[in-house]
């Protein structure tokens, strides 16, 4: 009989609504908790894909710079040889500018000036900085012979 009473029906009628809404708003906590943990999960993964994407691109750069490194090393090489046999046959900075193909004025033995304007010349030629947007044989190319040239300049300017 008490079960039967409006009071009593309607007590139990605010019960199931409160338990309802508890429940709903439990389901709708744990759906955002496994959006979150899901959407934690794909930044996770995302992440690793590009750490791993990284390393591949720095070992590949590493390998392209190590192949790098050995052409220029073999090009190196057989530049230094032909500049070795030109440093031999020149008794002279004049012969050795011409044997590089910087024209010197003044016949067989110039005056100093000229050497020193074919010097010049030979330098801004022959610069480094100036053949770093070439290949890699022009570049070890600019090297090798703006050392000889400095050496060269060194031993019979002095």
């Amino acid at each position: 009989m008490l079960k039967e009473t409006d009071e009593y029906k309607k007590a139990q009628k605010e019960e199931w609504e409160s338990r309802q809404r508890q429940l709903h708003l439990q389901a709708e906590e744990a759906q955002r908790q496994r959006k979150r943990r899901k959407l934690a999960n794909t930044r996770q993964l995302e992440m690793e894909r590009r750490q791993k994407e990284r390393v591949e691109e720095v070992r590949e750069t590493q390998k392209k710079e190590e192949e790098s490194m050995n052409m220029k090393e073999k090009v190196r090489a057989e530049i230094t040889k032909t500049l070795k046999v030109l440093e031999l046959g020149c008794f002279n900075m004049a012969a050795l500018l011409r044997g590089l193909g910087i024209p010197v004025k003044g016949g067989i033995s110039p005056p100093p000036q000229e050497v020193h304007a074919a010097y010049k010349r030979a330098v801004l030629k022959f610069h480094p900085d100036r053949a770093s947007g070439g290949d890699i044989k022009q570049q070890v190319e600019a090297e090798e012979t703006f050392k000889l040239i400095a050496r060269m300049k060194d031993k019979f300017l002095s």
